[in-house]
């Protein structure tokens, strides 16, 4: 049996066009976009709190370690608690910033210590200790915590689904890799060389420089010993077992997206009120369930026809009579909840495609479809269905489109046509022929 991938001809000789299948999209990468950035401040160049020095973060011998202990050293300034800064250069930017204003006192607690900073006895020495004591350090925290999470996730998904990612492998030099989870996978099973498992991994193009620069100094990447050529080295990672990155490092904590997680302390609970949460029959009204503290982020809806998004759909189908002149709901009349969701997701694919909603017409831009769309007054379905009505469209076209959470709202309104409750949904009905050959082979006709 032979089939043509363009077209395919019915009974009565008309070609039917075959659409291309093509995988759900996402509304933040439809558009145009750079790629994700890496940092939220330049990490490379992070200056002194309170004078000119400047330290590179990315670096082991003039980086965050050594940024900390000139504070205490030279300026005795202590940072608290420095492990639970989500971005400790952008703390030390903003800091700068308002100690340049303003003096250490007004946002930093002192203390009297009888030693200096090298440990010599000196009565009555002033230290300052900066914490979230202060409301504002407080709230610089909590607001770097959820921006960093943010740039991480959004690097991370990037890095996952970047196709244009090429570079050579460190060992054989004309092997190339599409994406970066198979680079990192091609290392591991044809080099034995594990970085960590692809989807835990972030800031892969950063950790692959790294590891390509220790092998270029003849390093080992796990104990950092210097050999004096590259067999030996290969060698001693092979037989130590040394072809990963060593865990107890925490220079490379930065890599994994585990170390980025929101780490909240443990609320202590009383004894007394601990054995009476673990009683069998506790009761649920004892429970404690507001949950008027929790902030989620509000979903909301884009247009059909342009990027405008909306928190309410009522008013997001305002927007689209007065922008676009297309009423959904007298567009959808009559339909069922399955021929909407393939409304909605034909209208999304025609848009992504730069394609008319009506008469089908191809445009190259999306300016040039709109302007078709305005002039033509084809913001309207076709009547007959034939275009839309097809089940390829049972498929969303968006990942996570909120306009197909709001059709059952839609949906409900037959309830008010006196149509009982509880009533079965039957699917669209399915023209299924049975091959009487195929069924003379089942398994009650069989005889052993």
């Amino acid at each position: 049996m032979s089939t043509n991938g363009s077209a395919a001809t019915d009974d009565e000789g008309v070609g039917t066009s075959r659409s291309t299948i093509m995988g759900p999209l996402n509304f933040t990468k439809d558009s145009t976009a750079t790629d994700p950035p890496t940092s939220l401040v330049n990490e490379r160049t992070v200056p002194c709190m309170f004078c000119s020095n400047i330290y590179d973060f990315h670096s082991a011998d003039n980086g965050a370690d050594q940024c900390l202990a000139h504070l205490y050293l030279v300026h005795r300034l202590v940072v608290a608690d420095v492990k639970e800064i989500a971005c400790l250069p952008s703390y030390c930017y903003y800091w700068r910033e308002k100690f340049s204003s303003a003096p250490v006192e007004k946002y930093c607690s002192a203390m009297l210590l009888n030693q200096l900073p090298d440990g010599t006895s000196s009565p009555n020495e002033k230290y300052y200790l900066l914490s979230d004591i202060e409301p504002l350090d407080y709230e610089l925290r909590q607001r770097l915590r959820r921006e960093k999470l943010e740039l991480v996730l959004a690097r991370h998904q990037f890095e996952r689904t970047d196709r244009n990612f090429q570079r050579g492998c460190l060992y054989c030099r004309d092997h190339r890799s599409a994406t970066r989870p198979e680079y990192v996978s091609h290392l591991y099973s044809k080099h034995f060389l594990l970085l960590g498992k692809p989807e835990h991994l972030v800031f892969v193009d950063e950790l692959i420089e790294i590891v390509q620069d220790k092998l270029n100094r003849l390093l080992c990447l796990f104990c950092e010993k210097l050999f004096k050529d590259r067999p030996t080295l290969k060698e001693h990672m092979r037989k130590k077992g040394h072809k990963r990155i060593n865990p107890d490092n925490h220079y490379y904590d930065r890599f994994f997206l585990v170390n980025y997680r929101l780490k909240q302390k443990p609320e202590y609970v009383p004894i007394a009120k601990r054995k009476e949460e673990s009683r069998v029959f506790a009761s649920d009204s004892d429970s404690n369930s507001d949950w008027s503290d929790w902030n989620g982020d509000e979903q909301t809806t884009t247009c059909l026809f342009c990027a405008h998004t909306e928190s309410s759909i009522v008013t997001l189908k305002q927007h689209m009579v007065a922008e676009h002149t297309f009423d959904f709901d007298q567009a959808v009349t009559g339909l069922s909840f399955y021929q909407r969701v393939k409304v909605v997701n034909f209208i999304r694919r025609q848009m992504h495609v730069r394609k008319c909603i009506a008469c089908g017409e191809q445009c190259g831009e999306l300016q040039s479809l709109v302007e078709h769309l305005d002039r033509e007054g084809h913001y309207r379905l076709d009547g007959a269905g034939c275009a839309w009505d097809q089940p390829e469209y049972f498929f969303p076209t968006y990942e996570d489109d909120q306009f197909l959470c709001h059709l059952e709202e839609v949906d409900n309104e037959r309830d008010e046509t006196g149509q009982e409750e509880g009533s079965v949904v039957i699917s669209e009905s399915v023209n299924a022929c049975i091959n009487l050959d195929a069924e003379s082979l089942s398994l009650e006709n069989f005889k052993l």
